[in-house]
């Protein structure tokens, strides 16, 4: 797949990947590279995140993708997966 290029919009993508904690920011970079729009989102172990994997505030996520959604660049046809 090549990348995209033009003025959009583009499929948005909330990235919840992490190994240990923080964003996966190199992974969200390769997915940029092809034409997405990321939102690398961190949910433990960084900054002022809860320091273990425990109860997940949903609202949390939600404020992610309403975040991701109200950038201009971003499609609202994204297929959630």
């Amino acid at each position: 797949m090549s990348s995209l290029a033009g003025p959009g919009p583009f499929p948005g993508i909330v990235d919840l990947y992490t190994l240990g904690g923080g964003p996966s920011e190199p992974r969200a970079s390769l997915l940029a590279n092809k034409g997405f729009v990321v939102l690398a989102l961190a949910f433990y172990r960084y900054k002022d995140l809860p320091k273990r994997l425990g109860k997940l505030d949903l609202e949390y996520f939600e404020e992610g993708v309403r975040f991701l959604l109200k950038q201009p660049k971003v499609s609202i046809k994204s297929a959630i997966m």
